[in-house]
């Protein structure tokens, strides 16, 4: 991986990958489709009223360094969205819900959702404060029933109130409600994702309090091959949301993330791959090792050690095209 110089114009830079040679040679090769990104644009660098004249506002946005082309794999991480209503005042957010939503959303601990690999593991996480976090801040690989992680499909502005009203006029009928969205993993740690059902109620009563009990999650089957190297995705469903706010009762923002109203949730967890799932008192997987730390202790729990792997979860609504991505740390006690 390489930057290009973008001192000067840069027309364009296309590259074919291994797939894009081999349909060339065979005289197969067609450009069907095309995305625009902004991965290495950094707004914060326009100079609004620059003292050199308005033609120097955008000038340091323009010249900054773009990565050449990828050969393989997904090119854009941020990629950009095509819509046809200019009118749009607003649009939707993929955020993560922070332990707010009833009692099976887990709450982060230390910046990352804690995975445990085994009910060993998991038990050390749960134990009570100094000794471990306290239920809620950890998932069980594997687990259809305990804690979640939760995902709001949302407009994240507080003008936009959340009242059913709007639900309709800014989300649905904009055809940006998320029904449906890819969650995109290693396949080198996670063998597979779990997720709700559509039919999941993600709702509040007239009093402002949650309608909802844990979701039965699924296992989902991943797209094969997957859009990155190394890498699968699996195609999830999404329930609406029926979150509203009420003159008097519970304030519903204290259950979500979003600040405006939310269009749709899902609740997913992960099952690692078998092989890491190893107790202390097993011969753990080189690859604790290789990728990620063995030994180590963590902000929050005395008297214990563990090995960890760091990597994440993408999730892109399928009607919005946002995404979002979420840290997740699998985890391994080791004494």
């Amino acid at each position: 991986m390489a930057f290009l110089d973008n001192s000067g114009d840069i027309i364009l830079d296309a590259v074919l990958t291994e797939k894009g040679r081999e349909l060339m040679a065979k005289g197969d090769f067609k450009i069907a489709k095309y995305a625009f990104g902004d991965d290495e644009i950094n707004y914060g660098m326009y100079k609004l009223n620059h003292p050199s004249g308005s033609a120097y506002d955008d000038l340091e946005v323009l010249q900054i360094p773009i990565l050449e082309a990828f050969t393989m794999g997904s090119a854009l991480k941020y990629g950009l969205i095509s819509l046809r209503n200019l009118e749009l005042l607003y649009l939707p957010n993929l955020l993560y819900n922070d332990g707010k939503w009833d009692t099976f959303s887990v709450t982060r601990k230390n910046n990352t959702i804690y995975v445990a690999v085994n009910a060993q593991t998991l038990s050390a996480l749960n134990a009570s404060p100094s000794t471990g976090f306290g239920p809620g801040y950890a998932l069980g690989s594997g687990q259809t029933s305990a804690q979640m992680i939760t995902i709001e499909s949302c407009i994240d502005n507080a003008d936009i109130l959340m009242t059913r009203s709007n639900l309709e006029n800014y989300i649905i009928a904009n055809n940006l409600l998320d029904l449906n969205a890819k969650v995109t993993y290693d396949k080198n740690f996670i063998n597979s994702i779990m997720s709700a059902p559509g039919s999941a109620k993600y709702a509040t009563d007239a009093g402002g309090n949650p309608v909802a009990s844990a979701p039965l999650l699924q296992t989902r089957t991943a797209v094969s091959p997957g859009d990155r190297l190394g890498f699968r995705s699996v195609n999830i469903p999404m329930a609406r949301a029926n979150i509203f706010n009420v003159s008097s009762g519970t304030d519903v923002t204290t259950l979500v993330q979003s600040q405006g109203v939310v269009g749709s949730m899902t609740s997913l967890n992960v099952t690692v791959d078998p092989a890491l799932t190893t107790t202390m008192t097993q011969t753990a997987d080189t690859r604790w090792t290789k990728f990620g730390s063995t030994g180590a202790t963590i902000t929050g729990i005395s008297g214990k050690t563990f090995s960890t792997i760091v990597t994440s979860l993408e999730i892109t609504g399928r009607a919005s095209g946002f995404s979002l991505d979420i840290p997740i740390t699998l985890i391994k006690r080791d004494t």
